[in-house]
Parts: C-alpha cells; sequence; structure tokens
C-alpha cells in the first residue's frame, strides 16, 4: 500500500473513530458480519436501527471468524479433557464448527468444485453453480475440506491448537475480504452484490485491521496466513473474473475454506 493510501485511509478511520456514534455504527457494523457468518444469535437489541452497506459489513469478518474459531478451540479442548483422542476431538470440533458458521463457506466451496468440474464458463458456470442439488465434484470438494482440515488441525502442537484455529479462521475470512476487492460482482442483482461492486481500499484496510488483531498470538504464522488469504483471494478473484465474470457469494465462500485450509497448514509445518 502506497504511504500517500495509508495516510488518507489513516485519517479517514481517525476521523471515524473520534466521531460521536463510531461505537454504536462498529457495534452495529459486527453484529450484522456476526449474524451473517454465524449461526450463534447475539441479543435483537444490540441490532442498528438501520442495514448497514455490505462494503461496511464485510471488512468486520475476520475479527468474526477469529472469535469463531475461538469457539471452536474451546470446544476441542473440552472434548479432549474428558479423554477422548486427539482425532476424534479433532472431528468433534469441526462438527461444531460447521453448526456454528463454517457451512456457510462449504456451501460456496462445494457449489465452485462443481461449476469447475462442469467445464463450463459464464452463464453455463453460473446455472451449475446456482443448482441446489450437490454432484461428484461437489462431493469430492467437500471430502477434501472436512480432510484437510481434520488432519492439518490433527497434525498441530496441541499446546498451539486453539491459536491455531483463531487465526485460520479469520485468515479464511480476510481472505473473502481480497476476493470482494479484486473482484465484480457479474450480474446485476443477487445476494453478493452489495459486498462485492462497493468494496474498497479502505475497506480492505479495516479486514486488515480487523485481521491484525490476532496477530500478537501468533506474529511469525499470522504474517505468513495473511500472506496466504491475498494471493488466495486475489488468485480466486482473477481466476473467476475470467471464468465466471466476476465473483459471487460461492466465490467468496470457496475463498474463506481454501485460504483457511492454507493458514492450517503453516501452522503444522
Amino acid at each position: 500500500m502506497r504511504n500517500g493510501k495509508f495516510r488518507e485511509y489513516m485519517d479517514r478511520l481517525t476521523e471515524e473513530i473520534r466521531n460521536e456514534g463510531s461505537r454504536l455504527d462498529f457495534i452495529g457494523r459486527f453484529v450484522v458480519a456476526w449474524t451473517l457468518l454465524s449461526r450463534i444469535p447475539l441479543p435483537k437489541k444490540l441490532w442498528p436501527s438501520e442495514m448497514p452497506a455490505g462494503n461496511r459489513t464485510l471488512p468486520l469478518a475476520p475479527l468474526a471468524g477469529g472469535l469463531l474459531g475461538l469457539l471452536v478451540g474451546t470446544a476441542v479442548s473440552v472434548v479432549g479433557s474428558l479423554g477422548l483422542g486427539a482425532p476424534g476431538s479433532i472431528w468433534i470440533g469441526v462438527l461444531f464448527y460447521s453448526i456454528i458458521g463454517w457451512s456457510l463457506h462449504l456451501d460456496g466451496w462445494g457449489d465452485l468444485w462443481d461449476g469447475i468440474g462442469s467445464g463450463r464458463q459464464g452463464e453455463e458456470l453460473r446455472s451449475v453453480m446456482k443448482d441446489s442439488r450437490l454432484g461428484a465434484y461437489g462431493a469430492v470438494g467437500l471430502i477434501l475440506a472436512f480432510g484437510l482440515w481434520t488432519s492439518l488441525a490433527g497434525s498441530v502442537r496441541p499446546d498451539r491448537l486453539t491459536t491455531a484455529l483463531i487465526v485460520s479462521a479469520a485468515s479464511g475470512r480476510f481472505a473473502c475480504c481480497t476476493a470482494a476487492y479484486m473482484g465484480r460482482y457479474p450480474w446485476e442483482s443477487g445476494m453478493g452484490k452489495g459486498w462485492v461492486d462497493t468494496f474498497t481500499g479502505y475497506d480492505l484496510f479495516i479486514s486488515l485491521i480487523a485481521f491484525f488483531v490476532f496477530m500478537p498470538i501468533a506474529p511469525v504464522r499470522w504474517f505468513f496466513s495473511a500472506a496466504a488469504a491475498l494471493i488466495t483471494g486475489f488468485g480466486m478473484a482473477g481466476w473467476m473474473n475470467s471464468r465466471l465474470g466476476g465473483v459471487n457469494g460461492d466465490v467468496l465462500g470457496a475463498a474463506a475454506v481454501a485460504a483457511e485450509i492454507a493458514s492450517l497448514a503453516v501452522f503444522s509445518a
């Protein structure tokens, strides 16, 4: 990021923080992000009076992801303390993770595998990805996602596992933001339109800060996870811009799964 842009973004962030309503605005945006990315409800009184724009909500996804990773790490630790071995604890952890929110991204991951496996492009690729039925390629993709997640998480040192799950989950959501920044929404309407077509450099900057919150718990591995998320998000967006015509919600979900697995590989190395 150029120094001029960094200074511009910092000035804008400082101005927002000084605004009297910034705290309520942040809480409202986070509540919306959390509700969209997880199945764990938050009190209705925390909801904002007006729905924030998608490009204001998505940048807080890494923060929500890291908290989901903390919950999963806690669940794995609790199950392990009851005497269940590492493989069983990890599989119960991924089951819990899928229930509380990961399935949203797995849905996009499976749809993308079905679409790419069809060999089609453009509108024909879109029609395959929008089909609610899971095809053979989608099934293979989901098997690989679960298999890689559990095997990589299982190879992380036990004392580092919760940290790995926090950073990897946040990394996956940061990849969503990088893909949204590099992508363009391919159609006139759709659920992901407000998240992709208005996402700016400043929004990416805010998402990096939301991800940076978790840097102190694993500085070196955080750096490599961030690099993997950038490469994954940018690469997938570039690929889908040419293959699909842009980036939709399925692509964002697939980027999240791929980057999270890459981050777990960093921690298992």
